[in-house]
């Protein structure tokens, strides 16, 4: 016969249950789901995977879901809502916004490492020296190069799509295209730009978007892929997407750290097209000197990036400049 103290005992054990369970579901609630889609042969790669597996995103509450595809579907992913969020083409994102989709800036990403190089012992002093000569660029519509196109042109005057004669050629082949004097210079991707910055007995740089620009603002340029979101996602849950972007920020400070650069070339390195000591080595000094990515989003670091933005226009390479306070979201919000 069931005696009073165990039915006691009996339901004490059952809210005792039900507290653990309760308490577990608010010490590790349920990850928001996240899908991204980045481009092969990119820093991204390492960044957005390495990340992923070291527990960067699921810190940040995102369970997070990446598709690396090359170059021309990562560039139709987000205007075909494949992905609703991601590092995506920045000059490319301003126009979409100046035609009417409903898209922001929600955190920094990629800066505009597409330096201009030539071979060493090209006869080039300075960038402007490139007028009528050939440059092999690896995407004439990609805003890595039309972004080093605008900062050329703000620099020197000289217009490298009226002014040089423009040759595209897939990434993989540009360099060696440069070797053999096919090209007199190159507009690369980012990862090849490092491989060739990383044989400094074949190639220097002749001119450095970045650099001009931290000169003359004291920020990179953030316009080679930062991170863009259809404001339609942001506000069906504003939670998930700063937190996202909190995260995305997170994962290129988690890269700066030697270990981790080694940890994801170990494992991305093929699809990143990192595929030797040098070019791991030149990563780890661009990281180090926080120029490959831009993790801040302050109201300085975004107003220097809208400044670019003034200068495209200035210049004819953008129509209409977007408000700032309109276009870029989570300003102070996502740390340094």
């Amino acid at each position: 016969m069931t005696t009073r103290r165990s039915l006691l005992l009996t339901g004490l054990g059952s809210l005792a249950a039900f507290a653990g369970k309760r308490t577990t579901a608010y010490a590790a609630p349920d990850l928001k789901k996240v899908s991204v889609i980045i481009p092969q042969q990119s820093a991204f790669v390492l960044s957005y995977m390495g990340a992923r597996d070291a527990g960067v995103f699921s810190k940040h509450g995102i369970d997070i879901e990446i598709d690396a595809r090359p170059y021309a579907g990562f560039l139709a992913s987000l205007p075909s809502k494949a992905a609703m969020v991601g590092n995506y083409s920045g000059l490319n994102a301003i126009e979409k916004i100046n035609q009417g989709l409903d898209w922001a800036i929600i955190g920094g990403g990629l800066t505009l490492v597409q330096d201009v190089i030539v071979r060493k012992d090209a006869p080039y002093k300075a960038v402007a020296d490139l007028r009528g000569k050939t440059i092999g660029v690896f995407s004439k519509g990609a805003s890595g190069f039309v972004s080093t196109r605008a900062a050329i042109l703000d620099a020197s005057g000289l217009d490298v799509a009226k002014d040089s004669i423009l040759q595209q050629v897939a990434g993989p082949a540009l360099n060696a295209l440069l070797q053999r004097g096919q090209v007199d210079a190159m507009i690369q991707l980012s990862s090849l730009t490092m491989a060739a910055e990383a044989q400094p007995d074949e190639f220097r740089v002749l001119f450095s978007p970045n650099a001009y620009w931290k000169q003359k603002t004291g920020y990179p340029i953030v316009w080679a892929s930062p991170l863009v979101a259809w404001r339609s996602w942001v506000d069906e849950d504003k939670e998930r997407a700063k937190n996202f972007a909190a995260a995305v920020m997170a994962s290129f400070r988690w890269l700066r750290l030697p270990g981790n650069l080694d940890a994801a070339v170990k494992k991305y390195g093929a699809t990143a097209a990192v595929t030797t000591p040098a070019q791991a080595e030149q990563y780890k000094q661009w990281l180090e000197a926080k120029k490959i990515f831009m993790a801040s989003w302050s109201h300085k670091a975004v107003d220097a990036q809208w400044k670019f933005l003034d200068a495209c226009q200035r210049i004819g390479i953008l129509s209409k400049v977007p408000a700032e306070d309109k276009s870029a979201l989570f300003i102070d919000e996502l740390g340094a």
